[in-house]
């Protein structure tokens, strides 16, 4: 057992003096005169009126409580809440305030316990008015004498509004008084059936071998005995009921002698049951006797709480189900926002999502779950923590950290995601709600599917790739190299993810323009966003799952549907509170999707992503890589007709990985893992619909040419020029000093220029000087 201590509820204390017996008799003798007083002066009428009132200033000032407020007293539980996986598997209970409890009514428990409590707590419970003024006199009584017998004088009526409405629980004359008048108040306005629901959800017992708080009966069944309440039998019933006065004393899960002492508590319910006649000596008898030990609760060899099985389903669940009661309810996030009052409700909903016995279904698939995680999170993926110095500040062992998030494409549902290494030393979920900057992944969504949706260019357009100065101030966009493509397709730049020319198709298209088709997917663009976005240059960015919507949208024919994780939320009561319904909007147009589609596969036979292809062939697969300025974010998205696939990689601050090739890792695994969990989930014969092809745009296809033949021409006359010249004698040669550069002096093209040698590192990190913002 968890706690070992000895101890004997049944002992009476030390032995008291003379002084303290007196006392404790004009305690008792104030005591009893308040109680008959209170009740002469008011009795039934201490719920209406003047003597209401006049009660009132007997009992210091304690409000007139109306009805509204007792009932929502007795209704408004918290009670768990639970998370189900796609299948309705439970995903586990959420994070409680208080302690486990699920709310039933008197009819969905056993009669033995109903039996039980009453014979013990409560026999004349359906006869009184709230409070029994003989036994209120006889615990005085006992209490004056030092009686070893104290039966205690409190109705369940009183009990409950001392479990549920009196703050002091502190023995004195004021509270008793207080509970003897909100006690008659009850029963004025409630039934004794109501009263007694209350009451069973009411009553606390302790912890149960998992450590968990057992509130109510039920959450007591199933802790103690792990039955529901209502399949409790006689013996299981009585040992609870005999808990209630005294829950940690009776507690079997504290120690083998609170088991004993809990064991003859038991037996002397069972004799108050048969006194009453609720059941017979041979039923009390053969009680008495059953193996309360051999039928207790075991400890679960899975932890059942969510938060401990699956921390990051479990956080997301709960922010996901307060935003969404906050918008059934009517509030609006940005208005809250604009008056400094979004976070504060935000809190207060998900203290609604953890104590309002919710049952949360989600659309995330345990099987791919658990298997992108795994395939996700192997170290050697990873370089080895580090320790370094940022603004001042050290990070100790920091690890490389990493985010994704699996989509349906056709509805944007989130199957599975990732969302940290190991949420004990980061808690921070990569995938939801931490924004980075995009780097190229976002000149599909915001340069070239624009670009194609708006006529602007086609994919066999002629775009040339060469300085070109910023719309703000004297600074000039340049390569890291100096060194330029020129004249390239539409196509060839995605491919290859050069920048410059993704700046000119925004242009062309209109910052603003290609921001709407951002906010459309409710991308949150910043107002001091400007030009720079073009190549991923934003002021906050953007997550994970948003991103791999976004893409989702291009596979599903242009139209988005916005990423959700919650399919339904029923109340306690089984209610449905909120059901998921699709509303896509038309984004870009099926032959813009498609189209862009198409230049995004060539990036997987030939351009940045021959990696990913390498590793996933046969599948009809689209994608983009992504590498922010010093390599502090890298990203690999891609998808198919079934499913579209984000991952980031990078630290938890901004610091340059050691390698731009992460998140591709990363991705060929999680793509791996997943088609051998769930082979149908990706068909090799899926294929994104074909569009009717674009008819060619020039572009810059006139200056290209005219440039061509502006160089053919100076070749042309510097080659006639050299053979006009006479000819030069021939020097003798030099021998060989060692003085030679290596590689013949031709400079690496390093990260600015595409290398075509090397597909997979074509240029994605060009560096581009600040440009001052759109104003």
């Amino acid at each position: 057992m968890a706690d070992q201590r000895s101890f004997n509820p049944e002992s009476s204390g030390e032995h008291k003096g003379s002084g303290e017996k007196n006392g404790r008799w004009l305690r008792a003798l104030l005591f009893a005169f308040l109680v008959l007083f209170t009740l002469f002066v008011v009795g039934s009428m201490a719920t209406v009126g003047a003597a209401a009132g006049y009660v009132a200033s007997l009992v210091n000032e304690e409000p007139i409580r109306e009805r509204e407020e007792l009932e929502g007293k007795i209704t408004g539980w918290s009670q768990t809440s639970y998370a189900y996986f796609q299948d309705g598997k439970a995903i586990g209970r959420l994070r409680v305030q208080e302690g486990d409890r699920k709310v039933v009514t008197h009819e969905e428990v056993s009669p033995h316990l109903v039996h039980a409590l009453i014979s013990t707590e409560d026999r004349e419970f359906y006869e009184h008015d709230g409070v029994v003024p003989k036994s209120i006199l006889r615990a005085a009584w006992q209490q004056a004498t030092g009686s070893q017998v104290q039966t205690g004088g409190s109705t369940i009526t009183q009990q409950l509004v001392k479990n549920i409405i009196l703050d002091n629980r502190a023995q004195s004359l004021d509270r008793k008084a207080k509970e003897i008048f909100l006690a008659l108040r009850m029963e004025h306005f409630f039934s004794k059936d109501q009263i007694l629901d209350a009451y069973l959800n009411s009553l606390y017992f302790g912890k149960d071998i998992n450590g968990r708080h057992m509130l109510g009966v039920q959450a007591a069944a199933q802790g103690m005995f792990g039955v529901d309440a209502k399949d409790l039998n006689l013996s299981q019933a009585a040992y609870i009921a005999g808990m209630v006065q005294r829950p940690n004393a009776y507690n079997p899960f504290r120690g083998e002698e609170n088991l004993k002492y809990g064991t003859k508590r038991m037996q002397w319910v069972l004799r108050k049951m048969e006194e009453t006649g609720s059941i017979s000596e041979a039923e009390s008898k053969e009680a008495a006797s059953f193996d309360i030990a051999g039928s207790l609760a075991e400890e679960e060899d899975q932890p059942t709480t969510a938060h401990i099985r699956y921390p990051y389903i479990t956080m997301t669940v709960e922010l996901e189900a307060a935003k969404i009661l906050m918008r059934e309810d009517g509030l609006d996030a940005q208005k809250l926002s604009e008056e400094g009052k979004y976070l504060e409700t935000l809190q207060e909903y998900k203290n609604k999502v953890w104590g309002g016995g919710y049952q949360i279904h989600t659309t995330v698939d345990q099987k791919l779950y658990d298997a992108i995680n795994e395939a996700a999170l192997k170290d050697n993926l990873y370089a080895r923590p580090t320790t370094f110095t940022l603004n001042g500040r050290e990070y100790k062992n920091a690890k490389e950290q990493v985010g994704a998030t699996l989509l349906d494409t056709k509805t944007g549902a989130t199957l599975a995601f990732v969302g940290g290494r190991d949420f004990e030393e980061d808690q921070n979920n990569y995938a939801f709600d931490t924004s980075r900057q995009p780097g190229s992944t976002i000149k599909p969504l915001l340069d070239f599917g624009p670009g194609l949706d708006k006529g602007v260019i086609s994919p066999d357009s002629i775009i040339i790739d060469e300085p070109l100065k910023a719309r703000y101030g004297n600074h000039v966009y340049r390569n890291y190299t100096n060194r330029y493509s020129g004249a390239m397709t539409a196509r060839d730049a995605l491919k290859l993810s050069m920048n410059i020319p993704s700046i000119k198709v925004l242009r062309s298209v209109g910052v603003q323009n290609g921001f709407e088709y951002l906010e459309k997917m409710n991308f949150p663009v910043h107002e001091n966003d400007g030009e720079a976005s073009a190549i991923g240059g934003f002021t906050r960015g953007f997550d994970v799952q948003r991103m791999t919507a976004g893409y989702a949208m291009m596979g599903n024919e242009g139209k988005f549907n916005e990423p959700y994780i919650i399919e339904r939320i029923e109340d306690s009561a089984g209610n449905v509170v909120y059901q998921h319904q699709p509303d896509p909007v038309q984004v870009f147009s099926p032959q813009a999707a498609y189209w862009t589609t198409d230049m995004l596969r060539d990036v997987i036979r030939s351009g940045t992503g021959t990696y990913i292809g390498a590793r996933a062939p046969g599948y009809d697969l689209a994608g983009k890589t992504g590498t922010t300025q010093n390599t502090n974010d890298v990203w690999f998205i891609g998808y198919t007709p079934d499913i579209s696939l984000g991952v980031w990689t990078g630290y938890g601050v901004n610091k340059r990985l050691p390698d731009d090739m992460r998140a591709r890792y990363v991705w060929a695994s999680i793509f791996q893992a997943l088609i051998q969990a769930d082979p149908e989930l990706v068909k090799k014969n899926s294929r994104f619909k074909s569009q009717p092809p674009y008819s060619f745009k020039c572009y810059e296809c006139k200056r290209a040419e005219e440039e061509k033949e502006k160089k053919e021409k100076e070749k042309r006359e510097r080659e006639e020029r050299n053979n006009q010249q006479p000819e030069q004698p021939q020097l003798p040669q030099l021998p060989d000093n060692g003085n030679t550069p290596p590689g013949n002096g031709t400079p690496d093209p390093g990260n600015g220029s595409p290398d075509p040698n090397n597909p997979d590192n074509p240029g994605d990190d060009v560096t581009i000087p600040p440009e001052q913002p759109d104003s």
